[in-house]
């Protein structure tokens, strides 16, 4: 590694974090894993089909039996889904903004640095997508970080302008793709029919090999029919994942992030705005769905999505400045500061997460796929938070780093830590 100064590049100590971040990204967490649990409850087949609830409850949560479970479903669809894996969007883009100002002042390729972080990020991504779960998004960030760095020495201006491009696209690309979709359907029912029919078939395969499948069984059956989907997927996801990274550089460069009190502000005027377009297109979006407001069928579930995905990219935001702001008062401090712990240690904390999930729902474990309501789901998820909540306090006494976040470090400087 090149030498400036005598000194090494090394990763950022623990006196150096921002507590605030540490505390959003722990926050974030707890989101992530009440989603994806209702997702380990289905399969990526059976979530695609959706013309059954129980395959995919977040998008029929009316249609499903309990009164609880119909409830549940409405509150993490409304409050959660797609919110925190966003909120991480923006603070890899942050984090990506800190790594690199510090990098430069201590080598003279922070560049390649933080190219070989993104490659390792990547590839334990992939190891997670194969041997752990389908819905990994370590590699989605890994890949979308090479685009990112392209914008190392953009200016503020221009990184705002392509935050405005890449976000309206992805809405527009999401919404025009579900109407195109429904029209087609509606103009072609018969060819339709037998679709649907070939998709509630792997729907109802897949969902036999994740609940009764060995390890084995699964993992081949992952990367066999599972990887090609994944992959579409980068297409449609990669813009807006790529516009949350920029939001997250936007702020680096304002220079936001170090003097959180001083721009509180700006902070506040921020949490006012993404409030009320948050919660103006949820609200939008519910009554659609709910079909007190009816729209044409042909644009109907697309005005539904683009409301859904403005949505979620102003809660995200109003969810983060609205800790920032809650931190800034002392009576809250203590109360937020145990998500703190959880946030130090993110990336084992979801690793671990998902790997207890693949345990409880898949057939080499329990095999409660399909089998365990909506409402279980949110109790099961509070217990693993809190569990991972202690085991983070009590790891954090003894060591810097959590062990991924160590791994990863390692990695990264070739052992310099």
């Amino acid at each position: 590694m090149t030498e400036i100064n005598g000194e090494l590049a090394k990763p950022v100590s623990t006196k150096e974090r921002i507590k605030e971040l540490d505390i959003v990204r722990g926050f974030a967490l707890f989101g992530v894993l009440l989603v994806n649990m209702v997702m380990f409850n289905s399969t990526l087949y059976a979530t695609a089909y959706g013309k059954i609830a129980s395959y995919l409850p977040l998008s029929n949560p009316l249609e499903l039996d309990l009164l609880s479970n119909r409830i549940a479903a409405m509150l993490i669809q409304v409050f959660a889904e797609g919110k925190f894996y966003t909120i991480f969007s923006f603070l890899f883009g942050l984090g990506f903004y800190i790594f690199i100002e510090r990098a430069e002042a201590k080598t003279n390729s922070p560049k390649k640095l933080f190219l070989r972080r993104s490659i390792i990020l990547f590839l334990f991504g992939v190891l997670h997508f194969v041997f752990v779960w389908y819905g990994d998004i370590l590699h989605t960030y890994g890949l979308v970080a090479f685009i990112l760095i392209l914008f190392k020495n953009s200016k503020v201006k221009t990184v705002r302008n392509w935050i405005i491009i890449l976000l309206t696209f992805s809405l527009l690309m999401i919404a025009g793709f579900v109407i195109l979709n429904d029209f087609i359907e509606l103009s072609n029912s018969g060819i339709f029919q037998e679709t649907n029919l070939s998709m509630q078939l792997m729907a109802e395969e897949s969902i036999e090999i994740y609940t009764n499948g060995s390890y084995g069984e699964i993992v081949g059956y992952r990367v066999t029919k599972e990887l090609p989907i994944i992959l579409a997927n980068l297409i449609g996801i990669a813009p807006k994942i790529l516009g949350m990274f920029l939001i997250g550089l936007y702020v680096g460069k304002r220079k936001i992030h170090a003097s959180l009190q001083e721009h509180k502000a700006i902070i506040g005027k921020s949490w006012k705005i993404t409030g009320v377009v948050g919660w103006l297109s949820t609200i939008a979006y519910v009554l659609i769905q709910l079909n007190i407001i009816k729209l044409n069928p042909v644009v109907n579930n697309g005005v539904i999505h683009l409301f859904k995905e403005m949505a979620t990219i102003f809660l995200s935001l109003f969810y983060m400045t609205s800790l920032v702001l809650l931190y800034q008062k002392v009576n809250f401090r203590k109360y937020l500061q145990p998500l703190s712990y959880m946030g130090q240690m993110a990336l084992t904390n979801y690793l671990i997460q998902c790997i207890l999930c693949s345990l409880i729902f898949y057939g080499y474990g329990i095999g409660l796929a399909q089998r365990i309501s909506i409402t279980s789901i949110i109790l099961l998820t509070l217990s693993i938070y809190f569990g991972q909540m202690l085991f983070s306090k009590a790891w954090l006494k003894k060591f810097q780093y959590g062990p991924f976040e160590w791994l990863w470090r390692y990695l990264t400087y070739k052992g310099s830590i």
